[in-house]
Order: C-alpha cells, then structure tokens, then sequence
C-alpha cells in the first residue's frame, strides 16, 4: 500500500481542526453529517481552484504516488510481522532507519516488515478486511478505535512483560491508553508533557522582561498583547505577542489535551459517566479571553492572514514564532529541539503554561502523545508484543531522541536523558515532576467530532456569529447527541 508521507506537524494540525474520525464512524455503519459537510465543503473549494485551462490540463495529468518509507530487519525470516509506522517527513523516517539495526539486534527471530503507513482510514480498511498489520504506533484515533474493538486488550501481556513496567509510565499516560478499565495501547515513540509558555528573549529582552519573574495569567498576556502586537500601515499585523491558538493552544484530539480546559480546571468529558461539560462558566471565560486576545491584534480575520503569510507551530523557519514575528506560543516538548533547527540565532526561554487570573501561580502540565497497540484480528500477538516492548525500551528511545528529539512516557529513561542536548528541554522534564497538577487525557470515543465542534463553536465567538455562553450550550448538545447515536448503551 502507498500512503503520503505527512511529518508529524501536519497531522497535529489535522488533528485539531479535521473530523479524524468520520471515516472509522462509516465503516462502522454511522452516517456523519459533519464530516459529509466538510467533504462537500473540501470538494466545492477545490473544484474552484481549477478553472484555467492549464490548471484542467495539470490536473488531469497523471501525477506520481509518493512511496512510503519502509525496512525490513531480517528479510526471508520464516516469521514476519507488519508494523505501520504513523509518521512521515524525512527526519522521522531517517530516525527510523537508524532504529531498523537496532530492532534486528533485539529481535533476531522474525522478520519486522515497517512501513509508513495511515493509521486512521486505511488501518480500518486493513482491519475490516481481515489483513491488518501486526502492530500500528502513532496518529491512530486512539479512543475511537479503544471503544470500537479496533484493537486487543493487552493488560494480560503488560502484566507478564519484563520490560514494560506499569508503575515506570505515568498513571495519567495510561488514561489515554485504556478504555473502559482494559488497556489497549503502550505509551511509545512520542508520548511526553504537552505545555509550557514559549517566550522569544530576542525579542522580549528589549522589553526587559525576565522569564524567571513573569507571570504566566491571562490577564499579565492580554495586556502585553497591546504592547508587543505592532501594525503595518495597511492594519496587517508586522509582530504578534501572542496568538492563543498558536501550537498547542489550538490542538485538541490525536493525542494531545484539551487545553482551554484543563487551564481553567475544567475536565470536558467523563468517562465512567459518558458525559461532556463544555456549557459552563469557566470555558465561556476562556472563549472571551481568546477573543479579547484576537481583537486587540485586529480580529480573526487580520490573525489569520498574519497566519497564512507566516504559519504557526515552531518546526518550519517561516513560521511566525520561529521567525521572530510572534514572541509568544504555548508549545510541547518538541520545541527546543525544534528550535534549535528552524531558529538557531535566536533565543528562547520556557515557562508554565498561561493559566486564568484566577488560577495566578498555578502550575499545570499534561501528558500525551501517542500508543503502539495490535488492531483487531493481528496475528502472532506474542512476537507482536515484542515489538511493542522493542519500542518502549531504552535502546529505541535513545535512538529516537537522538533523531528527532522526541521523548517516550518511562520514567526511569526521562531520568537519564540529556536534556542539555536541547536548551530549555529540562523545563518540561522537570514540569512533569514537579506541579501543582498533572492532567490525563479522557478516552472520549467520539474525540475527533468533539474536536472538530470546539473548533467550530469557538470560531463562531471568534468572527462575532455566536456568544461563548450560547455557542457552549449548542456545543454540549451536538456532542452529547452524536454520543447517544453512536454508543445508545453507554
């Protein structure tokens, strides 16, 4: 199978603003209004863009169909066992030929045939028609394909394991691995704390502010929102303070957290219950905090197009952040060592991440990331679980932080790791020890349409369609309807 190769910030995007999870919804037999909205929306604009004669002619011409990497560790064993590997871009895939040696040498009695691979649409058709892979890791849907029978329970296995310890991973990565009490994935490859306040000092230090005495409330970044944001002569934005939904603030689903949430200490869905809270006092206030925040920059339209000419996140050179034209983000762990590639002239400083004023001083993180898990009908699960135990262990998690910078969930190799490789990388390994709250992520079986009505709701507020208090109460309908629909039982 020949699947796009994506690096991992694409698919994070993907993840915050898409309906992930409306194809497994089909093939499970449900409808999706909203994702047949988006298809037809997605459609409509493309067609649009294809007006000229030249564009008809390059689009019907055929066009190549990229490769996926791929490796095998023992070629010709008698046994060999499919791992789909959910990332694409050349630094992951590089890291994972590294890994390739590696695996040979820990596991010399089959043959691990990898591959670049989509873990959401195609891994559903693999299981569906009975020919899944035996083991998948990285940008799956995970609770959605917990709650489906997508996957094996493993508790049995990890109880039995001599390599995975249950008390080495944090209780709160083990949340989002499990489902209903049963355990279906192993915290791997990228699986480390989500937050922190990324703060450009180039930038800042004219200022004189000191990122060890800045307080990390709302209210101290609204106001300094008015005085770091600078306007062209045109109202296009030439510097931003900050966007709030930059990164992780607007990352929600795929293994990353809810983060307006959990900053004003709301849970937004309860598993042992089935329900949401979305319709409350404290995300009406984290609504009109992103709004006030957008305004003062001129509105969501003029962020946008600030956003559109430079980009968001920390991993391309041309990005807002990365290139000096945003001087705040809140990001994940990744960002130093991102940092120190795409912006290596520039200085950064981390510190908790924003919290409202009423919770002043709070200090909060979060874990997610990713699971290694075996789909529904995988056979030899026995060697397939070695493979798993090959991923959480530290020969494959040193060569993976060595690649690409990413961290795993153990405790006894996030002891050990070099955070020195990475200025400002010991923030977030010292974050998970030390705070006054370490948030999971719910297994919300219908993550990826909750994400996608979020998003939705609070782009209403943002473009003056809808109040926060009245965009939440429809929230907190649509998402406890389409709960009703798909699980009637609970």
């Amino acid at each position: 199978m020949t699947q796009p190769v994506r690096s991992r910030r694409e698919v994070l995007r993907a993840a915050a603003f898409l309906p992930v999870g409306a194809v497994l919804l089909a093939a499970c037999g449900t409808s999706s209004t909203a994702a047949t909205q988006a298809s037809t929306s997605t459609s409509s604009t493309a067609a649009a863009k294809t007006t000229s004669t030249s564009q008809k002619a390059a689009a019907a011409a055929p066009k190549p169909t990229p490769t996926p990497a791929a490796g095998e560790t023992h070629k010709g064993a008698t046994t060999t066992l499919d791992l789909w590997y959910g990332w694409g871009g050349a630094t992951a895939i590089q890291t994972w030929h590294a890994l390739n040696s590696k695996m040979a040498s820990a596991l010399p009695n089959f043959n691990v045939h990898w591959l670049t691979a989509n873990n959401n649409t195609k891994l559903l058709t693999a299981i569906a028609g009975g020919s899944p892979p035996n083991v998948a890791v990285g940008n799956a849907p995970y609770p959605e394909f917990w709650a489906r029978g997508a996957a094996i329970p493993l508790d049995s296995m990890i109880a039995q394991s001599k390599v995975i310890n249950k008390t080495d991973i944090p209780a709160s990565s083990w949340s989002y691995a499990s489902y209903k009490g049963k355990t279906f994935g192993v915290p791997a490859v990228e699986a480390f704390v989500r937050y922190a306040l990324c703060l450009d000092m180039t930038n800042l230090k004219a200022l004189n502010i000191d990122p060890t005495k800045l307080s990390w409330d709302w209210g101290t970044l609204t106001q300094m929102q008015q005085e770091l944001t600078k306007k062209a002569s045109n109202g296009s934005i030439s510097v931003l303070g900050i966007d709030p939904l930059d990164a992780m603030g607007g990352a929600f689903g795929g293994g990353n957290p809810f983060y307006w949430g959990q900053a004003w200490g709301i849970q937004y869905f309860d598993e042992n219950t089935g329900k949401f809270n979305f319709a409350n006092d404290q995300l009406a206030e984290a609504m009109t905090t992103v709004k006030k925040i957008y305004d003062i920059a001129g509105g969501a339209r003029t962020v946008a197009g600030f956003h559109n000419s430079y980009g968001t996140w920390t991993e391309s050179p041309t990005a807002a952040f990365p290139s000096g034209v945003e001087d705040m983000n809140v990001n994940g762990y990744w960002a130093p060592g991102e940092l120190a590639h795409s912006s290596p002239s520039r200085e950064f400083a981390y510190t908790w991440a924003p919290v409202p004023a009423s919770r002043k001083g709070f200090m909060f993180q979060s874990t997610g990331g990713h699971n290694a898990f075996i789909p529904k009908g995988a056979k030899n699960t026995n060697e397939a679980f070695q493979v798993i135990e090959f991923l959480v262990g530290d020969t494959a998690e040193q060569t993976i932080f060595d690649g690409t910078g990413w961290l795993g969930a153990r405790i006894s190799f996030l002891d050990k790791v070099d955070a020195s490789k990475y200025k400002g990388l010991d923030f977030y390994i010292n974050s998970a020890k030390k705070n006054d709250k370490l948030y999971d992520i719910p297994s919300n079986p219908i993550e990826s349409f909750t994400a996608t009505q979020w998003n939705t709701a609070l782009q209403n507020v943002l473009y003056g369609k809808a109040q926060p208090a009245e965009a939440l109460k429809q929230l907190q309908q649509t998402v406890t309807s389409q709960m009703q629909q798909q699980f009637p039982n609970g």
